[in-house]
């Protein structure tokens, strides 16, 4: 009988070698989780690339600025190689935007902000009566005899009765980017649009909008000001209000910053882990995305700190012009294609810092369901599930090259009462929440380089 016992025993270990795997990774993670709360150099330098470089669009001073410092930062927590990667792109330079009702022979200013990229006016900018609407259709409705030579405003709120806050976004978006081409299309002298904004505050939102050759000026208002606008156009319907915009369109040479650490198996091969660099010309750029870039630059002091071999090369990137023209993106592409480089797996954090909830993925089934054996290892961590969806925006161009792509998701409720606003600052990053998410995706990252993706390996 106790040879049997025994006999049972070695069986069992010899055919069970998930078991130990399983401690030691949970384990490792353990480990990530430990150093990512307890150590505050990220969030040191986040705080520094906001103050020292706000309004890091494409083409600014500050973009090139964000550039240097985070080089520097990459250099210091042991990157094995930090290089810029070069590319040609568009770029729009804002100056500066107002907006007032006509009162009375006064003018009474409104909070805006200018869309990118927008058409500029004269210093003395234009004046001319506003016509509200609920909708593109309704633009459409109403035609080119009711529009030509107005402004039009788009006035529509988000649809606050979503859960998903980023489905009320998508639905209220279309008028900031289709609405002021269909504007100009139907001879509106400018563009006025409610903020993407669930809240009543006085935070302009801006963004980007679609708009080529003579382009009209167009701003966002404060979803304050645009219920004040509303109200004084219903008491007066010839209300008139006067636009100004100050920008330049510009082409320019700018970097995606990539940094790596080498594998000691594969090293041809590389894990990206990404966030976008520029950021609004209204805001610090805080939660979109200088915590995303940040989070990305932990997965590889982590892995260095401590003491993770990876078998495949770790490579950070962080984009420039994800906001605009999403340039940068598509330019890593192209240096894949040209380089030849193996892009085994992609994640990108771009949705705020808030607290972790679930990472989706953009792959086949067969890919998608070996990432989803690694939950186990996350839930007690935040992370709920690992699901089908998309990604991002900067690593969304290499689905084209087959690499798998992933998304870090977070609690995101709050996301817009910052997004692309002045209220986008450091102090809204909470320390544990911003860690929380660089240890998942470290942890993530980890598993997959640990266990092979591709059914043949």
């Amino acid at each position: 009988m106790k040879n049997i016992i025994i006999y049972l025993v070695i069986f069992s270990f010899i055919f069970s070698p998930g078991v130990g795997a399983q401690e030691e990774n949970l384990a490792v993670i353990q480990s990530i989780y430990d150093n990512a709360l307890s150590t505050d150099f990220a969030y040191k330098q986040l705080e520094r690339l906001c103050k020292e470089a706000p309004g890091r669009l494409i083409g600014s001073p500050n973009s090139f600025k964000a550039v240097e410092l985070m080089k520097e930062y990459l250099t210091e927590i042991g990157a094995d190689t930090v290089f810029l990667q070069s590319f040609t792109s568009p770029a729009w330079i804002f100056n500066s935007a107002s907006l007032s009702m006509i009162v009375d022979g006064k003018q009474v200013p409104l909070k805006v902000d200018a869309l990118g990229p927008c058409g500029s006016t004269s210093k003395q900018g234009v004046s001319a009566e506003i016509i509200e609407v609920m909708s593109l259709d309704e633009v459409r409705e109403l035609g080119k005899e009711k529009i030509e030579g107005k402004i039009v405003f788009y006035n529509r709120p988000m649809n606050t009765t979503y859960f998903n806050v980023f489905k009320a976004y998508s639905e209220a978006v279309d008028q900031r980017y289709w609405g002021p081409s269909l504007a100009q299309e139907y001879g509106a002298l400018g563009s006025i649009t409610r903020s993407a904004n669930p809240n009543m505050d006085d935070f302009p939102h801006t963004g980007s909008c679609r708009m080529e050759g003579n382009k009209i000026p167009a701003v966002a208002i404060s979803t304050n000001d645009a219920e004040k606008l509303s109200k004084a156009l219903k008491s007066n319907p010839r209300l008139k209000v006067k636009i100004r915009v100050d920008a330049e369109d510009i082409t320019t040479q700018s970097y995606n910053l990539i940094a790596d650490l080498k594998g000691s198996e594969k090293p041809n091969e590389f894990i990206i882990v990404a966030g976008h660099l520029d950021a609004w010309h209204n805001t610090e750029g805080a939660h979109d995305d200088g915590v995303g870039c940040l989070q990305s630059t932990e997965v590889l002091r982590l892995f260095k700190e401590v003491g993770l071999n990876n078998k495949r090369s770790i490579r950070v990137i962080l984009y420039m012009d994800e906001e605009l023209y999403q340039s940068g993106g598509n330019a890593y592409v192209a240096y894949s294609k040209e380089q030849q480089v193996i892009n085994y797996f992609a994640i990108e954090s771009d949705a705020g810092g808030f607290s972790p909830r679930f990472f989706s993925v953009d792959a086949p089934d067969r890919i998608l369901e070996k990432i989803k054996k690694y939950e186990s290892f996350l839930k007690p961590y935040g992370i709920e599930e690992i699901t089908a969806g998309g990604s991002g925006v900067d690593i969304g161009p290499m689905k084209e090259l087959g690499v798998p792509l992933s998304g870090y998701r977070t609690d995101w409720q709050r996301y817009f009462d910052m997004h692309h606003s002045a209220n986008d600052t450091f102090d809204q990053i909470h320390f544990r929440e911003m860690q929380l998410g660089s240890g998942a995706m470290a942890s993530l990252v980890y598993l997959i380089d640990t266990y092979n993706l591709a059914d043949q390996e």
